[in-house]
């Protein structure tokens, strides 16, 4: 196939930068560039191509060249950019589509610096003899967006996100900005063909039974639209960046969709102003032909999981199908995995951090217990009220205690608590796990209560997500050594959207390899080889979309329900209580405060729910057993008289003192009953942004409060 070579050259007209002319009959068609100062153009007709423009200038006006119109005459014809793909990825494309659908003509404009590398050079070699022509096409003048990093760079790929292209400023390979430059190739070189598609060099027609070429041709004056999937390899052979063929894969909740289109120019309107994407101009068939963008070729020897997250792609049949024609098999994707049965009755681990819970251990050990969990891994640091000692009393009941070593990890408490779990037998030889705080407590409205009957209601689950629901201190303020879920009875609604914390949720998993490791409220890095067959539900046993499942750590109001189970979450407890709390700090977050700003979002006192109390004589049954065990007891009434002591000792501290009588006002305790009234920028800046005529509400109105901040 001849390779042919040609140049755009930029020249001064006016003291204003041409992008680049042709010579038309009688005057010379130039391109500007979108900022060019059109005053120095006045006078003569300019045409607007949404980025840039064209101007007919005078004849010999510039020294532009000749048109070529008759090498790609009645010629099928693909137009693409190349900013970095590889000569062979070229190679590939040009050979595949001259091959599949009849192209015997090919325009690429070679975003390189001039005589900057050896890509024609190259490609000519590669493409041998044939009856295709292929043209090459640069230009003297960068034509990227300014300020604009590489384009190449693989930070860029549109699946990764919240990166950060480290490429300095690179005008040659950034994205494209001077949209002028089509109109310029189509009056110098394709005017006369007979169809042009554009396409990248990685992006590749499907077949079919009518190719966009034979629809373009039947409906001569019609667009017709491409729409294209990005697609990927699953890994790159050695050495060698991916091709075309390795492209088997796309990502399993993929929505971008890539606009292009294809046209035979005969009875396109003249004043179709032609672009990449979309054109200025012109009606759309309303047949759509797939095509396909082959990532792996975009960024040319980038590692895979730097454009995209391996764990979410699926091998896309039509793909494999396509590549095992060629002599090098493409690289599959592992088969989906078996995932174990489900054991009838399995073991159930809690792995969990505290500090100074001493008073609450016992119930919160005693309700796990009583739904049916077996054994406990706790981690503990610093600890003053005989936390420690409790928990180790504990362990012939399956409580593990052990040393929380963060300090020496360098990860907050919780984080490394749940990095060291991963060896201890608690935690490999469960069949289910989950991570808990001693303020959680887990109500299951399927069956009994139990956990092996929340199991039974969805048989095929292999992720339980249970949401929380926010109980409030009840206006208790005084720390009494009772069950909290005696005490505190009233919470947020059911539907409760706001505060984000409302529907944060813990999620009860199998533990059969399918997930890396523990995570807050999830487990984290789902296995490739399950991500077909895990079935992940809510608290009602409804699917969580698949794309919640690596960031998610609450449902929203597409996805929250808790008709099975939910969890209640006594964040605050009593007043006298959150003062303990407050001066230990917290395990996950640990630079954000426990201020009043944390009590008013986390404090609902809208409705009553006493619904776990249906557990209560179980639960108390399962206590005593906990107490008459060799120095529980003792243990038990240490820790409660050492918190009632510090917080006797807190409220002698005049700022701590003050702190308590806000959070026990008369304003605070109605605060906690207006939360659904109120949008999130509320809870965000906290309950100095409601102002007072707010109180004149009754709680029970229907109104709507925001601050415009």
């Amino acid at each position: 196939m001849p390779v042919l070579r040609r140049r755009i050259h930029a020249s001064q007209f006016n003291e204003t930068l041409a992008l680049g002319a042709v010579q038309r009959d009688g005057y010379v068609l130039a391109a500007f560039a979108k900022d060019a100062d059109k005053h120095a153009l006045q006078g003569l007709t300019l045409i607007d191509v949404g980025r840039g423009f064209l101007a007919c200038l005078p004849d010999g006006a510039l020294d532009a060249p000749e048109s070529e119109l008759a090498l790609f005459e009645n010629r099928r014809v693909l137009i693409a950019l190349r900013n970095g793909e590889t000569a062979q990825a070229a190679a590939d494309w040009v050979q595949y589509h001259s091959t599949s659908f009849n192209v015997d003509g090919v325009l690429i404009f070679n975003r390189s610096m001039p005589d900057g590398d050896r890509f024609a050079h190259d490609l000519a070699d590669i493409l041998g003899e044939g009856d295709c022509t292929v043209l090459v096409v640069d230009a003297d003048t960068p034509l990227g967006r300014k300020g604009a990093p590489d384009a190449r760079d693989s930070a860029l790929a549109p699946a990764i996100r919240n990166q950060i292209s480290k490429s300095s400023i690179d005008p040659w390979h950034a994205p494209l900005a001077e949209l002028a430059l089509y109109e310029l190739l189509r009056h110098r070189f394709l005017a006369s063909a007979q169809a042009v598609a554009f396409l990248d060099i990685s992006d590749f027609l499907l077949p079919g039974k009518d190719s966009a070429f034979e629809w373009a041709e039947r409906g001569a004056g019609q667009l017709v639209p491409l729409i294209g999937t990005e697609v990927y390899p699953w890994r790159l052979r050695q050495g060698q960046p991916a091709y075309f063929k390795d492209h088997i894969a796309k990502r399993r909740s993929e929505t971008r969709k890539l606009l292009s289109w294809c046209a035979a120019l005969s009875g396109l309107p003249d004043d179709c102003i032609w672009h990449p994407g979309r054109p200025l101009g012109g009606a759309f068939e309303t047949t759509e032909i797939p095509f396909v963008r082959a990532m792996g070729v975009v960024f040319p020897g980038a590692p895979i999981e730097c454009i995209v997250t391996k764990a979410d792609l699926i091998e896309v049949a039509e793909l494999a199908a396509l590549a095992n024609k060629s002599r090098q098999k493409p690289i599959r994707l592992p088969p989906a995995a078996v995932i174990p049965a489900r054991p009838k009755v399995g073991t159930i681990t809690i792995v969990s951090a505290m500090k100074n819970e001493g008073p609450f251990i016992l119930d919160w050990v005693a309700h796990n217990r009583a739904i049916g969990v077996d054994r406990f891994l706790i981690y503990t640091n610093d600890c003053e009220d005989g936390t420690d000692r409790l928990l180790d009393l504990l362990d012939a009941v399956g409580v593990v205690r052990r040393q929380n070593s963060y300090r020496e990890t360098g990860q907050v408490p919780q984080y490394a608590a749940f990095r060291a779990a991963e060896s201890e037998d608690a935690v490999t030889s469960a069949d289910w796990l989950l991570s808990l705080d001693v303020d959680e407590y887990i109500n299951i409205y399927a069956g009994d209560g139990t956990v092996q009957d929340l199991l039974d209601a969805v048989p095929d689950a292999h992720v339980i997500s249970m949401p929380w629901r926010l109980f409030g201190n009840a206006d208790r303020h005084k720390f009494e050594d009772k069950p909290v879920t005696e005490q505190f009875t009233s919470t947020a609604p059911a539907f409760m959207p706001r505060p984000y914390q409302a529907w944060a949720f813990k999620s009860l998993f199998r533990n059969a390899g399918l997930f890396r490791r523990l995570g807050v409220h999830r487990p984290k890095g789902v296995q490739s080889a399950y991500q077909d067959t895990i079935s992940w539900v809510n608290g009602s046993g409804k699917e969580l979309p698949r794309d919640v499942w690596r960031s998610a750590w609450r449902v929203g109001t597409a996805n929250w329900g808790y008709d099975l189970v939910t969890l209640n979450h006594y964040a605050v407890r009593s007043a006298e209580s959150f003062l303990i709390k407050r001066e230990r700090g917290r395990g996950n977050h640990v630079h954000e405060a426990q201020d009043e700003a944390y009590w008013f979002r986390m404090n609902h006192n809208v409705e009553e729910d006493k619904s776990i109390q249906r557990l209560a004589n179980r639960t108390a049954s399962v206590k005593a057993e906990l107490l008459s065990l060799p120095g529980v007891a003792n243990a038990h009434s240490h820790a409660v008289a050492w918190h009632q002591s510090r917080i006797a000792e807190l409220k002698a501290d005049p700022e701590t003192s003050d702190f308590y009588k806000q959070i026990t006002s008369t304003r605070m305790q109605k605060l906690s009953r207006y939360g659904p009234h109120f949008g999130m920028k509320v809870f965000m800046e906290g309950p100095h942004v409601v102002p007072d005529e707010i109180f004149d509400r009754d709680s029970m109105d229907n109104f709507y409060f925001t601050p415009k901040l």
